[in-house]
């Protein structure tokens, strides 16, 4: 068995979550048959390590203007003529795969894959953005991936180290863990401690999970009523 294809290690949720996308977004994908998903209740892990990658290209394109329905057109076709598991993870994309995917956009009578053509780097660009995130495996596809939600430090996803959750690249702190602290009360400096980080770097792992309350509407008293004169 391996990880990276036979294991399901993400809900919905936490792939939605972990790649910034909207869950109605996620499951338009799942249900066009765009993305590969196992069976599972609510709430159970169905996502595989290579669906998350393929997740995060697919947010690529969805990025450069295209469509929800253009994408999953184009990546419903990409997997029955690519004649491989998990293209959207497979390094060839950017390279071998680029032109198949190219032929597929032509087909497509959306005006998105034409900006994406005229824009700087064009499609090919698009798709390079996308993999410089990913470390890939001797076999050519995908075996760890950089989460691009997260700025000022790198965190990283790898299916052979954690069950496959968020760590700090090059360390062994779960993201996870540092979240927890925060919402048990931790300050940023108790917690920059704890996990030999930076207070910035503390920052800039909370920040996708953690919304700052929001300003509470200041109620003014009403005006004493004035005496008729």
């Amino acid at each position: 068995m391996d990880p990276r294809f036979d294991l399901p290690l993400y809900t919905r949720a936490e792939v939605a979550l972990q790649l910034g996308l909207p869950p109605t977004t996620l499951g338009d994908w799942l249900r066009s048959g765009a993305l590969e998903a196992g069976s599972g209740g609510r709430g159970e892990p169905t996502i595989t390590f290579a669906g998350l990658v393929e997740t995060h290209m697919l947010r690529q394109l969805r990025h450069a203007g295209l469509s929800l329905q253009a994408i999953g057109e184009a990546a419903v076709a990409l997997r029955s003529r690519a004649g491989r598991r998990y293209p959207l993870a497979w390094s060839g994309l950017a390279h071998d795969g680029r032109d198949l995917l190219i032929e597929i956009a032509a087909e497509g009578r959306e005006q998105g894959w034409e900006r994406i053509r005229d824009s700087q780097g064009g499609l090919p660009g698009v798709l390079l953005r996308g993999s410089a995130a990913i470390g890939w495996s001797d076999d050519g596809y995908a075996g760890t991936l950089r989460l691009v939600i997260y700025h000022d430090i790198d965190v990283i996803v790898d299916p052979e180290r954690a069950h496959g959750q968020p760590l700090v690249e090059g360390s062994d702190v779960l993201v996870e863990d540092v979240v927890d602290h925060v919402r048990t009360g931790s300050s940023n400096r108790e917690i920059a401690t704890k996990f030999a980080l930076e207070d910035y770097e503390v920052e800039a792992l909370v920040r996708p999970h953690i919304r700052p309350p929001a300003a509470r509407k200041t109620r003014h008293a009403p005006a004493p009523a004035q005496p008729l004169l």
